[in-house]
């Protein structure tokens, strides 16, 4: 359960912060703020879940 947990958090991080990325090259930088916000969100949030 806790492998499971930790690639479904490093997946949504990455790809928050490819999506971010993304954005950034189409010139929308507050979308992109947005999702780094996210990945930032996610990742940091992650440490408050205790998986017993």
């Amino acid at each position: 359960m806790n492998i499971i947990f930790w690639a479904v958090v490093l997946f949504g991080s990455c790809y928050s912060f490819w999506y971010a990325y993304y954005l950034i090259k189409d010139k929308n930088k507050l979308g992109a703020f947005g999702m780094v916000l996210v990945g930032c969100l996610i990742s940091g949030l992650s440490f408050m879940v205790r998986l017993n």
